[in-house]
């Protein structure tokens, strides 16, 4: 672009004689001994720019504004023009008591431009990392492809746009979250399985229990091949987000900031080409892929992620009812992957603890919980989601009171 026009608004509150006309405005401005202002034209150490100004009264000797126009025709001149720009906006902060409205700037928008596809580039990059990581570390049972036919069935998923899965319509934060955001895999119902199937303190494997500590995906999986922690990328992501909003949202950017954009982008893509290179390197665990899995549907959307922080409430209480009602879960074996809940439920149904009908409902919503977690096409409107969180919810409360009863009993 060679030609930039800035537009200033300036409000001036005084019942004082300052600044009441154009010709004393124009005295103000000048008393930057850089600036002079004549025919039309700003001049500034060597380089003059079309200058035009409005004035008129906001509130009668209380208030009056001040619309400038500035523009720069010649490209060489824009750093003149933009130190101008700075000298101005000082002394209109001076004048009002406050800096002046922006009402157009191309000299921002211009840098606003350049740094979209910076951004967009790495944004791009992140979820390239991820999807990848997704598919071939944790495999198909996260695609659609591996979804039992009877769930596949029983849950009605949005079309399929181009071939993508949901991680295409998570957000810039969301994609962090999936890689920083700290979980544990721990649980009530795990920790209980795993101390109560030992006889000995030799039986319990210390890498299992370290997996009852909070982490993130970056610390589990990226830190081992790439020369990274996460309190070097985590605080550049976050403020690149920053940096993405004023693109996002209009607003300023400055010179400073699109050096940053710059410098930041570059920093972390560094960092991500690694761990995109190094994929082969990274193991996960049966029971890992689970709840990397699990994570990843929580993080891209809050309702899948109240869905399952409620299931896994409701996994809780089948095994506490299961236990009070003196069924045998051990057997069944201790891991995530692998934990009893259906044949709970059918004994519990048997043994006339559940009806019937709280076993059906148990199916189907251990049919959405499934498809939530390994169908990564799967999609519910904001209702659909509701009433499963709704049914969820009744389900939890019949357990509760079964719970409540055999407790006493």
């Amino acid at each position: 672009m060679e030609s930039y026009k800035v537009e200033y608004l300036s409000v001036i509150n005084s019942k004082e004689d300052f600044c009441k006309s154009v010709p004393s405005f124009n005295s103000f401005l000048q008393s930057y001994d850089n600036i002079k202002i004549s025919a039309g034209k700003i001049k500034f150490e060597g380089a003059a720019f079309l200058y035009d100004v409005q004035f008129g009264d906001i509130v009668e000797n209380a208030q009056r504004y001040f619309h400038v126009r500035f523009a720069c025709d010649d490209g060489k001149d824009v750093d003149k023009f933009k130190a101008m720009l700075r000298a101005v906006r000082t002394l209109l902060t001076k004048a009002s008591g406050r800096p002046p409205e922006v009402l157009w700037d191309d000299i921002s928008s211009e840098l606003s431009q350049r740094a979209y596809p910076i951004i967009h580039e790495l944004e791009n990059l992140m979820r390239k990392l991820i999807t990848k990581f997704m598919f071939i570390k944790i495999g198909l049972a996260w695609t659609k492809d591996a979804v039992p036919k009877e769930v596949s069935e029983s849950i009605r998923t949005k079309k399929e746009t181009a071939g993508h899965n949901y991680l295409y319509e998570a957000d810039f934060i969301q994609l962090s979250n999936f890689l920083f955001r700290e979980y544990s895999t721990a649980n009530s119902r795990k920790l209980v399985e795993k101390l109560g199937s030992a006889k000995k303190i030799e039986e319990l494997d210390l890498s299992e229990l370290q997996e009852l500590v909070p982490r993130s995906n970056w610390e589990r999986y990226f830190s081992p091949i790439v020369d990274c922690k996460i309190e070097y990328l985590q605080p550049r992501w976050e403020r690149l987000y920053l940096l993405r909003c004023l693109i996002a949202h209009n607003n300023l950017m400055s010179d400073a900031d699109y050096n940053e954009v710059c410098l930041l982008s570059q920093e972390v893509k560094d960092k991500l080409s690694q761990a995109l290179d190094g994929l082969d390197k990274i193991s996960v665990s049966s029971e890992q892929k689970e709840d990397v899995a699990e994570n990843a549907a929580i993080e891209i959307d809050t309702g899948f992620g109240e869905f399952i922080l409620n299931w896994n409430n409701a996994l809780d209480m089948i095994f506490q009812l299961s236990v009070l009602a003196n069924i045998d879960v051990g057997k069944y074996g201790n891991s995530k992957s692998s934990i009893p809940a259906k044949s709970c439920v059918k004994l519990l149904v048997e043994l006339g603890v559940l009806s019937s009908t709280d076993g059906l409902l148990f199916s189907e919503l251990m049919g959405v919980r499934n498809s939530i977690v390994h169908n990564s096409v799967f999609g519910a409107t904001g209702i659909e989601a509701k009433n499963y969180i709704m049914a969820l919810k009744h389900f939890q409360s019949i357990l509760l009171r079964m719970i409540d009863k055999y407790s006493k009993d």
